[in-house]
């Protein structure tokens, strides 16, 4: 790395905390949507790292929609308990898969039904799930408002919806008569707004029709073609829109922009999530598609580390349906903006970098910031070749800002 690249991302470096995050927080003028991703899923710091963001921005920033990157019916038991309804460890616990079961994300879930409890109702924070897959909730709290009002409507989905009820991300494609049943269904509960109105009350009605909202979309991923996984961006590139791996990630761009429409602030909305939901990379990335419909007031940071160990499910050709993650060991890598980020940075704090100005330096800075370089991103699943395998990163492209986590350890599975 060129001297006064590093020089520049030493200048401009701010601690995460909260007088450091105060001097950054000019760069988010006109920002609607703050997108704050981890490279890896399991990982404590990185998610301790996303709280303090979210926390700074509903206290400092006035964000009062924060959408996190799990199931949108789970999503629905995440708000609730931020409410004061059932407890923040069952909600999580509630939202399928791993990834989000840890203590870190039970702390956050806590911490803001704190602050609701404390708030006045007209500021209390909104919380949102943005993946449209693991659908329970909405199937078990639809099905008990239609047996209660309208079991008429039950009968032609009821199939639909018991396969649609355990379907996981990566599995086979439900068919589309199972996908139309659902989305049927949900039409059918709109034509029938007055009449189902009467029978309940609005209030229930509403929250009935938007669960069946969110299983006609859990119903629309879940049987797209899933298609082969691309080995380039090139590949990448050329997905089908119809595609499960780009539909997925549109419609949770869509629930970001839905929220970003209703709420007031600058910004709006933090998203927190994985790398790959928040980045501005291909087409299989949410901020790609808010990036698209917001341009420059979608604001993406990428949490990046050097290395320690992290928690993800250990890949093997057979293993169980829900298989339990286990502790990886990360060693750092060289040539990476990881360790672009190590040489000017420092191996001891975590540091906020400021991207955008970047793109309006020349010189070297410039060159580092539109280079194609290499970054390390870990999913759930993992092995041996993926912990030290690097990925393709245009760093001022992709993100608007990087934080430098220097060590990370195993997050607090539950």
């Amino acid at each position: 790395m060129d001297d006064e690249v590093g020089a520049w991302l030493a200048e401009r470096a701010v601690p995460v905390d909260r007088f450091g995050l105060d001097s950054w927080a000019p760069a988010l003028r006109g920002v609607r949507v703050l997108g704050v991703g981890t490279a890896a899923h399991g990982a404590r710091e990185l998610l301790e790292f996303g709280r303090r963001l979210v926390e700074y921005a509903v206290d400092e920033l006035g964000v009062r929609v924060v959408v996190i990157g799990a199931s949108e019916a789970g999503g629905t038991g995440l708000d609730a308990a931020a409410r004061g309804v059932g407890t923040p460890g069952d909600a999580v616990g509630a939202l399928g898969g791993w990834e989000f079961d840890t203590r870190e994300v039970v702390e956050l879930v806590s911490w803001l039904r704190d602050r609701n409890e404390m708030a006045d109702p007209a500021d209390r924070v909104r919380v949102v799930g943005a993946d449209p897959v693991r659908p329970a909730r909405s199937i078990r709290v639809l099905g008990t408002y239609l047996r209660a009002v309208a079991e008429d409507l039950l009968p032609d989905a009821r199939d639909a919806l018991a396969e649609l009820l355990d379907h996981e991300p990566d599995e086979r494609s439900l068919s589309p008569a199972r996908r139309d049943a659902v989305v049927t269904l949900h039409e059918r509960i709109v034509a029938r707004e007055g009449e189902l109105t009467a029978e309940s009350s609005p209030a229930r009605y509403a929250e009935a029709r938007e669960h069946a909202w969110i299983l006609a979309r859990a119903a629309e991923v879940a049987a797209a073609p899933r298609g082969r996984e691309p080995s380039t961006a090139a590949e990448a590139e050329a997905l089908s829109d119809t595609g499960r791996p780009v539909l997925r990630a549109r419609l949770a761009a869509e629930v970001v922009t839905r929220a970003a429409a209703g709420a007031s602030g600058t910004p709006a909305v933090v998203l927190f999530g994985h790398d790959d939901l928040v980045r501005v990379g291909d087409p299989t990335t949410a901020g790609r598609h808010l990036r698209s419909a917001l341009g420059d007031a979608y604001y993406a940071v990428g949490g990046l580390f050097s290395a320690g160990a992290v928690s993800a499910v250990r890949r093997r050709l057979l293993r169980p349906a829900r298989p339990r993650p286990s502790t990886h060991k990360v060693p750092a890598l060289e040539g990476t903006v990881e360790a672009d980020l190590r040489a000017a940075l420092g191996e001891t704090d975590e540091l906020l970098v400021d991207l955008r100005g970047a793109r309006s330096q020349d010189g070297a800075v410039a060159d580092w910031a539109a280079a194609t370089t290499a970054t390390r991103r870990l999913g759930s699943v993992a092995d041996s070749g993926q912990l030290r395998a690097r990925t393709p990163l245009v760093a001022a492209r992709e993100y608007d800002a990087l934080a430098h986590v220097p060590k990370v350890h195993p997050a607090w599975i539950r």
